[in-house]
């Protein structure tokens, strides 16, 4: 690793987005920065609403997304496959419990935060859910969760590409035993 991405990134994680003398990372604080940043008014608050209310709930999303939703696959599959380690059942029927959250949320909704039109949860948690199933992880008995998906593959902007880069994780998957 270079000393120059340790100067820009201590924590030398990807991605790292480079703006000028401006460096950032962790992927939802890129994506809120490169809306605030660069995307046209009318397509900003549509990604990242100005209302506060609508706001706070595509934050809310965000964060149940890093802190919830992912870091619970991190918990099961990340020991495995770095580690060595057997698979936790415990760890594995807690990603169940993030997916009927999940579930929860997209009642009666067409988006991760509600309202009439994809933001950015929509598009972090789609990138979730590409790893989730490059791993083999079966979210299908989550309507909601499974309806949300097959839809938002459809919409999202760059989608396809989204699935390329989580494909590129699928040996590192296949080296580990899924406990279904």
């Amino acid at each position: 690793m270079s000393r120059l991405f340790l100067k820009l990134n201590p924590q030398h994680c990807v991605p790292t987005l480079v703006d000028g003398d401006f460096a950032l990372w962790e992927s939802r604080a890129i994506m809120i920065y490169l809306v605030d940043r660069y995307a046209n008014a009318e397509i900003g608050d549509k990604l990242y609403p100005l209302d506060p209310q609508k706001r706070a709930l595509v934050n809310q999303r965000l964060y149940f997304d890093m802190g919830t939703l992912y870091q619970r696959f991190g918990d099961y599959y990340y020991p495995q496959i770095f580690e060595g380690a057997s698979a936790n059942p415990e760890n594995y029927s807690k990603i169940g419990e993030a997916l009927e959250f999940l579930n929860t949320f997209l009642q009666d909704q067409q988006f991760i935060a509600g309202g009439d039109c994809l933001s950015l949860a929509d598009l972090s948690v789609l990138a979730s859910l590409a790893t989730f199933e490059v791993a083999g992880y079966d979210f299908s008995g989550y309507k909601n969760v499974h309806e949300w998906y097959e839809r938002i593959q459809k919409i999202a902007p760059s989608a396809d590409i989204n699935r390329k880069w989580a494909e590129a994780a699928r040996p590192l998957f296949d080296k580990i035993k899924i406990s279904n």
